[in-house]
C-alpha cells in the first residue's frame, strides 16, 4: 500500500465568495508537505487551470508521484446529453496524464442528469464507462469512479454493480471511506468483499472530514486491516486543514503503516 495527499482539499482556502482552490504553487507546496511527511504521492482535482509541465518537473525533482486527478468531463458521468463531452474530456485528460506520468483518472459524476429516472442515469453511467473503457485500456490508464454522499449514489451496492456491468479491469471504484461512512457504514466488510473492484481509497475523519486521528472512525484499525487483506494500491489522505495544517498532516501520517 502506498499513500498520497489530496492537494486541493488540504490546501483549499475560504474566500468571500466560497472556496479558493490552490494554484500551481499550491500543488507544489502539497508535494513538499508530502515529502516532509514520508508520503510518496499527491492527487488533485482540475488539471486545466494548473501548469502541468511545472508540476511534472517538480514531481520528478522531489520523487513525489501524481497518483490521480479528475478527468475533464468526468463530472458528466450519468448525463446522456453530455456523454460526448465526457469522452472528449477523457481523451484530453489522457494526454495530460502522459505529461504528469499519472495512471489514475477520476470520474465523480457530480453533474449527472437530474431530470431523468434513476434507471436512466444508471444506464447512462454504464454506457459512458463502456465508451471510455477501451480508451483507458489502450492508453494504460485507470478510470476511478468515485461515489460521494449527496450525489447519485446512496450505497455501495449499485456502484460496485456498475463496475461489474462495465466489465473492464481498467474501470474500478474509488472507495471513499468518509463518504461511505456517511452513506452506509460497514466499511471494512464492504472493502474486503469487493477488494478486486477497488482501485483507490480515500480517507478522512468522520463526520467532520478532518484528520485521520479525529472522529468516529478508528483509522489505525482500518489501515492495518487493509494491509492484512492484501490491499496493495493507494490510500489517499483527503481531509480539510484550514488551520494547523502541518500538525494535522503529521498526526495522520504518524498512524500510517509503513
Amino acid at each position: 500500500m502506498n499513500y498520497s495527499m489530496c492537494a486541493d482539499i488540504m490546501f483549499v482556502g475560504v474566500g468571500e465568495h466560497g472556496p479558493v482552490w490552490p494554484d500551481t504553487d499550491g500543488i507544489i507546496a502539497a508535494m513538499e508537505l508530502a515529502k516532509k511527511n514520508g508520503i510518496n504521492g499527491i492527487e488533485f482535482f482540475d488539471w486545466e487551470n494548473r501548469d502541468i509541465e511545472k508540476i511534472a518537473a517538480k514531481s520528478k525533482e522531489l520523487g513525489i508521484g501524481i497518483q490521480a486527478f479528475c478527468s475533464k468531463g468526468g463530472e458528466f458521468l450519468g448525463n446522456p446529453a453530455k456523454m460526448d463531452a465526457m469522452v472528449s474530456g477523457f481523451e484530453q485528460s489522457i494526454e495530460a496524464a502522459k505529461v504528469l506520468d499519472c495512471k489514475n483518472l477520476i470520474f465523480n459524476g457530480n453533474a449527472y442528469a437530474q431530470d431523468i429516472s434513476r434507471e436512466e442515469v444508471h444506464a447512462a453511467m454504464v454506457e459512458g464507462l463502456k465508451k471510455v473503457a477501451p480508451l483507458a485500456e489502450a492508453n494504460d490508464v485507470i478510470v476511478l469512479v468515485e461515489p460521494v454522499s449527496g450525489g447519485y449514489f446512496t450505497d455501495s451496492a449499485e456502484a460496485f454493480g456498475i463496475i461489474e456491468e462495465v466489465g473492464s479491469k481498467n474501470v474500478v471504484l474509488l472507495y471513499d471511506i468518509f463518504h461511505y461512512q456517511i452513506m452506509e457504514g460497514n466499511i471494512c466488510n464492504t472493502i474486503k468483499e469487493h477488494l478486486p473492484l477497488i482501485g483507490h481509497i480515500h480517507g478522512a475523519g468522520a463526520p467532520m472530514r478532518c484528520e485521520l486521528t479525529v472522529g468516529e472512525l478508528n483509522y489505525t484499525y482500518i489501515l492495518n486491516f487493509l494491509r492484512e487483506i492484501g490491499y496493495d494500491k493507494c490510500f489517499g489522505l483527503e481531509f480539510f486543514t484550514f488551520e494547523n495544517r502541518e500538525e494535522k498532516v503529521a498526526a495522520s501520517c504518524g498512524i500510517l503503516p509503513r
